[in-house]
């Protein structure tokens, strides 16, 4: 075996995130709350044969403390400790290697987390644990258990595998600078089963030791958080204790709400981009139905539109306030998650400055012990990114909402003119048979007068038709119908002609 396949004291850290209090702009499917528990004894008892769980008699569930970060253990349940522990042997090369761990569920904020550790100690009864093979790490992880695709918590996870390095490997680190990210490839390939491993995205340092950073936060469907640190010096064991483990988890918890955040802010994306496509598309559809031959000939003679047309601008006038508020919506989403990543960013970054201030106040440690830039580039760099690549999305999107507003204006206006012409249509019409009915009843009134009554049995026949007589009262009532319905006629005319006056003053040669 060479040096480079052995490490020393393995740790493997699950960090793991669900919702505690789901909000419906945070999830549109019912969410299992206590399903991170479940996962977690699935992990304990069928892929590790660990003989312990989580369940009532030892975790918080329905009563569980007040506060914003609250250890759900009942520690009188596992001798007062702060995490529920296992134990159990492996049988490797030969020999029988002691696992340890603990599962610790807490909640922070309205958020559940789980740390599960699975470790092989430094020392077991003050006798220094051996070093072991790279392909250990199989038995940390069977059948993927520690993988998203298994846990599926609902903000997403970290997985942080820690080990160290033997003196000659620190000599190789030196002088090889392909050491360390050839050694976490192996670590990587031995901890992960399949083919579908994640890329190396960042290599650095943190406390003083070597650490590298898994995944590709370009394909948030199948993101996958691996960090591997190769512990080569004191100080890192010394500051990597209870309280960093602490302070790690809530950065965790920032960094994965920002990435659950922003993927879901990708999938709105695509939603909100196929519904601006078929609004711009619809509203073409309108208009063009407006302005079809038909509908241009009928307005070029002043007959406006008629009642199929009419009706679907009166249901587009209902759909599209609809579609608005719909819209809308769909951007206040966009908005919520972008504050979401607004927020939990200044927390991450804030978390980061507590760190560094705590170790900066413990004298012993350099200054550059206390750089955090390997985890910092989270917040100043990638966070902004997806600040502006949203902020991006929203200004272009909200050219859908003026389009709508716009569009609705538009066939409101068209709708008004309709209607206002059918108004004034039907008055000049309600006019005209007003006027007709007046002259008719004057004409009524005044024709006994034009027929003469000196003759008491004289009789009236029709012209051309001398043989039909007609009685005088029908005679009267024909008089008088003609009479109206002739000026009914004229007043129309004359309202025709006053509306094509202008067309044909447009038609006629310019005078000189």
């Amino acid at each position: 075996m060479t040096p480079s396949s052995k490490i020393y004291a393995p740790n493997v850290y699950l960090f793991a995130f669900h919702l505690c209090n789901a909000l419906d702009s945070e999830s549109n499917s019912p969410v299992e709350f206590a399903s991170l528990w479940h996962k977690s004894n699935e992990i304990l008892q069928d892929k590790l044969a660990v003989n312990t769980e989580l369940n009532a008699n030892n975790l918080y569930i329905k009563n569980p403390p007040a506060g914003l970060r609250v250890n759900l253990i009942d520690k009188q349940a596992v001798g007062n400790r702060n995490s529920l522990p296992f134990d159990k042997e492996i049988f490797f090369e030969n020999q029988l290697i002691p696992v340890k761990g603990f599962a610790l569920p807490m909640r922070i904020d309205d958020s559940y987390a789980l740390g599960l550790q699975i470790r092989i100690p430094k020392k077991v009864n003050n006798i220094k644990t051996p070093d072991v093979d790279v392909s250990i790490l199989k038995q940390f992880n069977p059948d993927n258990c520690l993988l998203p695709d298994f846990v599926q918590s609902y903000f997403g996870q970290t997985l942080l595998l820690t080990a160290w390095l033997s003196v000659e490997q620190n000599r190789e680190a030196r002088e090889n600078p392909q050491f360390i990210k050839n050694l976490g490839k192996e670590c990587l390939e031995k901890l992960i089963s399949g083919d579908n491993l994640p890329d190396l995205c960042r290599e650095g340092e943190l406390f003083g030791s070597p650490i590298l950073e898994y995944g590709n936060l370009n394909q948030p469907d199948s993101y996958c958080h691996i960090i591997i640190w190769f512990f080569n010096s004191p100080t890192t064991d010394d500051i990597w204790d209870e309280t960093r483990y602490s302070d790690f988890m809530d950065l965790f918890l920032y960094r994965n709400k920002i990435l659950r955040a922003y993927g879901d802010c990708r999938k709105l994306y695509a939603v909100i981009r196929e519904e601006y496509k078929q609004i711009d598309l619809d509203i073409d559809k309108t208009f063009q139905y407006l302005q079809r031959d038909k509908a241009q000939q009928r307005q070029s003679k002043g007959a406006g539109l008629n009642e199929e047309e009419l009706e679907f601008l009166e249901t587009q006038m209902i759909e599209l306030p609809q579609r608005a508020v719909k819209y809308a919506r769909m951007l206040s989403d966009l908005q919520f998650r972008e504050n979401t990543i607004a927020i939990n960013a200044q927390n991450y970054q804030d978390k980061l400055n507590q760190i560094s201030l705590d170790i900066k106040a413990c004298k012993k440690y350099n200054d550059s012990d206390a750089d955090l830039s390997f985890l910092a580039t989270f917040s100043t760099q990638n966070c902004p990114q997806f600040q502006r690549q949203i902020q991006a999305d929203l200004g272009y999107f909200q050219h859908g909402s003026g389009l709508l507003d716009k569009a609705m204006e538009a066939i409101r206006g068209v709708v008004s003119i309709e209607e206002a012409y059918r108004d004034a249509k039907l008055e000049v019409t309600i006019q005209a048979v007003g006027f007709g009915l007046g002259v008719a009843g004057v004409v009524a009134g005044g024709a006994p007068y034009l027929i003469k009554q000196d003759a008491p049995d004289r009789k009236f026949y029709l012209p051309l038709l001398s043989s039909v007589e007609i009685h005088p009262f029908v005679l009267v009532l024909l008089i008088s119908l003609g009479a109206g319905g002739a000026v009914w006629f004229v007043f129309m005319f004359g309202i025709k002609i006053k509306q094509l006056l202008p067309k044909i003053k447009q038609q006629l040669p310019p005078f000189r």
